[in-house]
């Protein structure tokens, strides 16, 4: 093809499909203005669409018997399929296609539902190819379509996510249809509507409930928040199934963008309650509140109380909200309970608000990484409801007729605020039809069918995927159904031949637990059939990852990030580029120097510490106004503010009122006939026989280090998206990151403050631990054992098991090493933990090279009791040693009689702190177990980054927690390696 046509191609890559568009849904729909700057950018003289269609028109092989039409266009995108990272060559044609469809509305020439003679006037083509282009269109379509889809998919949605899906039951219509149903413009007061609604971001619904809730927006006048474009279209049948169909496609892709916009003017709405389940280091809930505006990183929140303002600070979130940072230390029964007011940052331009219900329910948020409240439960959705404690019966009695067997109250839960009952594993599945308590109305969901995926692994990136070792199981709700069928095709087109699961119930519940069924990575195609419906009702594209389809080569990952004694004096703490020739990266070294220049002290034997008192709690933080007696939070009864009847105004069949206290909206028939029909629609809920939620009883580490090795880098956010599925909290985030540094399977990147900035995975190493005895160190896929199995058969042999909370993989026998080599394993012949340990610069040092800091403002101050080895609560710092300065948050840090005399602090983290301080009172944390030959160090004070993996390479094991007796244990320890350890740590 011409040098034209592949410069269009590359400008509209670049122009529709740049990255700012990372995470949203993107179209192949371009405008005038967007026309205009493609064919700029490519330098075609006419830039209009007459121009652009004459570009696109040149691909087609028009008027050359035994050519089809689309020939080119079909093996380029053929040869596309093996360069999938490349830009798709049909780019100018689809972008063609699209707006050919967008022109579908009735003229004088041409029907509406005419899309072909639409697409044949704008590409020119002469009438005796109609046929032949109409065929050969359909022969491809799925080829070319697939193209941009499968390109916006290698690209992790880093160009956008991809929507090109066939829409309203045309297979092959569909696909433009998909991409010109609505416009830029259009989506935006879509998202605003959503935010306005109250409906979940990532919430798949049925075309029905969406047009229930569009239609009141659409048929007003004016139509806002929804464009005149979209209203003029909504008047015509078949406009609106695709604007329908469009909207449930933009809201299962929409990440609550657009809940900014209504903030200013409706707080309470865009501001929600969050809430984290945590099960590290022990069972609790933690509240948190998700406020509607961006942050670049640390600002406030000023809550207005009635004596006067209290400040919070807040740290950035995910999906453009921000987050209150330390809520330890507010009262999670005034965050949950009172009703709150105040402004974002120092200016009042950003006002939030809550008010509290007496029944809240949340929705798991896999963006979030915690359950976030809601107006309205949603149907089959895994969900968490609060209520207050004198509505138990009331609650209990509906979650017993209308849901999913499985909830629980969780009872007696650290954190949980007084007066308010906490249930788990809440799955509603059908709906009250009568009439119910006002208190139950955020239980009743909209929706009145549902198409749901629930649970499975969620993998973090802009695309939403599980992985394949953990899949989730379909949920499919229809109220009224006698009969609903389910069934999963690989691919993303509803063919039978490609179907790879099905269930049906008669009934209006189906569940199909898509684990153990053998899916590979890929893109499944879910799809709902109610009352033996030809049409599926509900459709979900479902994506399944795994480290076999990793998002980087591992080769290219793992040199991103290396420890070197060139960086800096605190090289063993932190990561960094790959840019001198000493380092370690994993398990891997390369021109380290010994600093151990004598003998070493050897470690004295461990002895157990005795423990001082815990430290003292300090008070939790107001942040709202009670409410008052009189309230329906306190009472249950409601007054509904409801809008005046002005003369002469035409009745409609439905009448908003606004509770005064709480803001609960509820919808009052507006006529006798609308009264009438909603009673005679009452009719008994009936529940067929439901299999109940099944929650696992350990967490997966075997899925979640897949995981790890899928996405192979990030930030220290997108690592804990992947441990937010094993257990929310970030304490345990960061534990687990240490973990994987420790042995080496990661490599981790730190700011001056001690936080982290990123991290990468390391190169597959096998590390030896005994005689004829390696464990795998590093990345790993299925595919690579697979082929490491292959490699050593007849040699060795693989076991694959779980130790302290990782997946470990030993090879056990003679090793083929050259073998091995070959096919690109790497393989030590020594294990590299002396070698580590011999470079490791002197404690003191490191503790000299710490960032120091003026003393920052705290509400309180604890001092490590070198002794003890604890914390106790301390109202001064003019000791030298560690403290732990807690305001909403905590910073650890260091104090020497210099700092002390400069009013400075030297910033570090919980445990190089405590190692520290220990040093300076000469009596270093560690000690040396001779009966188990490992050393141990008092839970809480792990060695850091390389100082603890010098440990843990000699066994290949991450350290044990004896929770019991408050120690951390690193096994199978040398005593050679120990006293160089011990040397180190002690002066």
């Amino acid at each position: 093809m011409g040098s034209e046509y592949e410069r269009v191609s590359e400008a509209i890559a670049d122009v529709m499909f740049d990255s700012s568009k990372a995470g949203r849904p993107v179209y192949a729909l371009a405008d005038a203005d967007t026309i205009r700057s493609v064919l700029e950018a490519a330098e075609v003289e006419d830039q209009t669409l007459t121009g652009l269609a004459s570009v696109a028109a040149s691909s087609l092989q028009l008027n050359r018997p035994g050519i089809a039409p689309f020939h080119w266009q079909a093996e380029a995108a053929r040869r596309h399929q093996r360069e999938p990272l490349e830009t798709p060559p049909a780019l100018p044609l689809l972008v063609a296609l699209s707006i050919a469809a967008e022109q579908m509305q009735a003229d004088g020439d041409l029907a509406a539902h005419n899309y072909y003679s639409r697409l044949h006037r704008m590409l020119d083509v002469p009438t005796s190819e109609h046929q032949r282009v109409e065929n050969d269109y359909r022969r491809t379509a799925d080829l070319l379509w697939g193209s941009l889809n499968s390109w916006l998919e290698a690209w992790e949605g880093e160009r956008g996510i991809p929507t090109a899906y066939a829409v309203g039951g045309h297979a092959f219509i569909g696909l433009p249809m998909s991409q010109a149903v609505v416009r830029q413009h259009d989506r935006a007061g879509l998202h605003e509507l959503f935010a306005v609604e109250g409906l979940t971001p990532g919430v798949r619904i049925s075309p029905d409930d969406m047009s229930l809730a569009m239609d009141p927006y659409a048929t007003a006048n004016p139509s806002l928040p929804l464009s005149s474009h979209l209203a003029s279209l909504w008047r015509v049948p078949a406009a609106r199934q695709r604007i329908v169909d469009a909207a449930c496609l933009e809201l299962e892709t929409w990440d609550g963008s657009g809940i900014e916009a209504v903030a200013s003017a409706r707080p309470v709405v865009a501001t929600r309650l969050l809430a984290f389940l945590r099960t590290f280091p022990r069972k609790s809930i933690e509240f948190n509140l998700m406020l509607p505006y961006r942050s670049e990183g640390p600002d406030i929140a000023r809550f207005q109380l009635a004596d006067g303002e209290s400040v919070v600070p807040t740290v950035s979130g995910p999906g453009g909200s921000t987050r209150l940072s330390g809520v330890e230390g507010v009262s999670a029964t005034s965050l949950v309970g009172e009703q709150l007011a105040g402004k974002f940052g120092r200016d009042d331009s950003r006002p939030f608000a809550r008010r509290p219900k007496r029944v809240t329910p949340l929705r798991w948020d896999d963006l979030q990484g915690a359950f976030v409240e809601i107006e309205r439960i949603s149907l089959g959705e895994d969900s968490v409801v609060l209520a207050r404690s004198d509505a138990r019966q009331r609650v209990e009695e509906h979650l017993n007729a209308h849901a999913r067997p499985g909830w629980h109250e969780l009872s007696d839960l650290p954190g949980n605020p007084e007066g308010w009952l906490v249930y788990q594993h809440v799955q509603i599945v059908s709906a009250p039809t009568g009439q119910m308590h006002l208190d139950l109305l955020p239980l009743a969901p909209r929706a009145r069918t549902s198409l749901t995926l629930r649970g499975g692994f969620v993998l973090p990136g802009l695309l939403r995927k599980w992985s394949a070792l953990e899949p989730p199981e379909v949920v499919a709700l229809a109220a009224g159904a006698s009969s609903i069928h389910i069934r999963v095709y690989r691919g993303t087109r509803l063919d039978a031949g490609m179907l790879v699961a099905e269930s049906a119930q008669p009934a209006e519940l189906a569940v199909l637990p898509l684990v153990g069924r053998g899916l590979s990575d890929g893109e499944y195609v879910v799809a709902m059939s109610v009352d033996e419906a030809s049409k599926p009702s509900s459709t979900a594209l479902l994506r399944l990852r795994s480290a076999r389809t990793p998002q980087f080569r591992v080769e290219d990952v793992d040199i991103r990030l290396v420890y070197s004694p060139n960086s800096s004096p605190c090289w063993p703490l932190t990561a960094g580029s790959p840019e001198w020739p000493s380092h370690v990266n994993g398990a891997r070294t390369v021109g380290l120097n010994s600093l151990v220049d004598k003998a070493v002290t050897p470690m004295p034997e461990f002895m157990p510490r005795e423990r001082g008192l815990p430290a003292a709690v300090p008070a939790k933080t107001r942040v709202g106004t009670p409410m008052a007696s009189g309230s329906c939070q306190i009472t249950g009864k409601h007054w509904f503010l409801l809008p005046p009847v002005l003369s002469g105004q035409t009745p409609t069949r439905s009448i908003e009122g606004e509770c005064t206290s709480c803001g609960l909206v509820r919808r009052f028939a507006g006529t006798p006939w609308a009264a009438k029909k909603k009673h005679a629609t009452a009719k008994a809920v009936v529940l067929p026989e439901i299999p109940p939620v099944i929650e696992s009883d350990e967490p997966d580490f075997e899925v979640a280090f897949d995981a790890v090795n899928h996405v192979g880098t990030g930030s220290f956010g997108t690592f804990e998206r992947i441990a937010a599925q094993v257990e929310g909290s970030g304490l345990f985030a960061d534990s687990f990151l240490r973990r994987l540094e420790v042995v080496g399977h990661v490599d981790v990147a730190r700011d001056d403050h001690l936080q982290v900035t990123e991290w990468a995975v390391n190169t597959s190493t096998l590390v030896p631990t005994g005689d004829d005895r390696w464990v795998l160190i590093g990345s790993r896929s299925g595919t690579l054992l697979d082929r490491l199995r292959e490699l050593i058969n007849g040699y060795a042999e693989v076991t694959a098991t779980v130790d302290a909370e990782l997946s470990r993989v030993e090879v056990s026998g003679k090793l083929p090493v050259s073998t091995l080599m070959e096919a690109g394993f790497t393989v030590l012949d020594a294990s590299p933990a002396k070698d580590i340990a011999e470079a490791l610069p002197a404690l003191s040092d490191v503790a000299k090279s710490l960032k120091r800091i003026i003393v920052p403002t705290h509400r309180s101050a604890e001092f490590w009791d070198t002794s003890a080895a604890s914390w106790r609560q301390t109202t001064s710092l003019a000791k030298v040693g560690a403290y732990r300065l807690k305001d909403f948050g905590s910073t650890y840090a260091i104090r020497t009689a210099e700092d002390i005399a400069n009013g400075t602090i030297g910033l570090g983290n919980a445990q190089i702190v405590k190692h520290i301080a220990n040093l300076w009172a000469g009596d270093p944390l560690v000690g040396y177990n001779s009966r188990s030959r490992s050393v141990v160090t008092p839970l809480g004070a792990d060695l850091p980054a390389l100082y603890g993996r010098a440990l843990a390479l000699c066994s290949a094991r991450a350290p044990r927690e004896i929770v019991n007796h408050r120690m951390l244990q690193y096994p199978s320890v040398p005593r050679e390696i120990a006293d160089i350890i011990y040397d180190r740590v002690s002066q």
